[in-house]
């Protein structure tokens, strides 16, 4: 709660009268403190204070927001470099007459007569110079971090943005690919006039109702996932009959572990569609998922003719997954795919 009420009063602009009010502050006890000790009397550096605040005060604001925001940011550097010269030149000479004719009289000091070079140096003496930038490079400090910070803070949030957009067009992608899968092994029963075809309808249902509006969210649960992959592989069970041998395994901590949605599906997927729907008599598909602590690790195993199979790498589902991966857990996953002999692996080690 505190660090957000720092952080209004910092970059929130109907604050901008107490960041100025807490600078003032903190420059009045700067000035009065460098100037008045080891003085028996912090009067004269009150009154330097009062006397010179105004064109101090003037000369950094103009530079702030003015030159710094229309020129230095913009990369006019040129005309920043002429018109800060320019601009501190002119307040130099205000601060020069001030003390001549105002703070110097009503002071009872008497000021000497200057000679032309006398009065050059004078005016733009390094004390002076100095006295008017404290103030200047502490506001400037500030205005040139709040830029840097918002500008930072929009560059995370385009990135948020653009992130969140590619996982909503891969999802887009890779829900529909999941879906044409499942509809073409209900529409075989149908045709067939097979009585599996209600039961299958009922997994169908179950499954659309999980991607329709479960794999919304960012995250799920692992066990969850577990139960839509024995839904599907139930459903090309339907499908393949007793020419289908099939193995699952599920081991380990599996138990309140959340990932994102839909990553097991596609390499399931592609098991039956790339490997056993184009194989003649027996066909098997092996899936093994484990967890240990915060490691997950997945494998499907399939038959499949290394003559006709058609490459994994062309499939919309299997790229997809592997850019949500990429974008989702990026450095905490390795992927391996290929052909052994006449069997197709997949492994995926995932750091939950």
């Amino acid at each position: 709660m505190k660090k957000e009420f720092f952080k209004q009063i910092i970059f929130e602009r109907r604050y901008r009268w107490l960041r100025h009010l807490l600078l003032l502050a903190f420059y009045f006890v700067l000035i009065v403190w460098l100037d008045g000790n080891g003085r028996s009397s912090f009067r004269p550096a009150i009154d330097l204070y009062i006397f010179f605040m105004p064109i101090v005060l003037l000369y950094a604001n103009v530079i702030v927001y003015w030159f710094i925001p229309s020129f230095l940011l913009k990369r006019k550097y040129l005309s920043f470099l002429l018109l800060y010269c320019f601009w501190t030149s002119i307040s130099l000479l205000l601060i020069f007459l001030d003390a001549t004719y105002l703070y110097s009289p009503l002071h009872g000091i008497s000021m000497p007569h200057y000679s032309m070079v006398e009065m050059y140096r004078h005016i733009f003496s390094l004390n002076n110079f100095l006295d008017m930038h404290i103030f200047t490079m502490l506001l400037v400090f500030l205005k040139l971090f709040k830029y840097w910070y918002l500008e930072n803070q929009q560059k995370q949030q385009a990135e948020k943005e653009k992130l969140n957009a590619e996982l909503q067009l891969l999802k887009a992608q890779l829900h529909p690919h999941f879906l044409f899968n499942t509809l073409n092994n209900l529409y075989s029963l149908v045709y067939e006039k097979s009585d599996k075809a209600p039961r299958m309808l009922l997994r169908l249902s179950g499954l659309l109702s999980y991607v329709l509006y479960e794999c919304n969210a960012d995250e799920v649960l692992l066990s969850k996932e577990i139960s839509i992959i024995k839904d599907y592989v139930a459903l090309e069970k339907e499908r393949y009959g007793d020419r289908l041998d099939i193995s699952l395994n599920f081991s380990g901590d599996i138990e309140d572990k959340m990932l994102a949605p839909m990553l097991f599906q596609p390499f399931i997927g592609n098991a039956f569609k790339h490997g056993t729907s184009e194989q003649l008599g027996k066909v098997w598909v092996s899936i093994d998922l484990s967890v240990k602590e915060q490691q997950l690790y997945f494998k499907v195993i399939n038959s499949c003719d290394s003559a006709n199979i058609i490459r994994d790498a062309k499939s919309i589902g299997i790229n997809n997954v592997k850019k949500r991966l990429e974008l989702l857990y990026p450095n905490r996953f390795e992927l391996q795919n290929g052909m052994e002999g006449d069997t197709y692996i997949v492994s995926l080690t995932l750091e939950l």
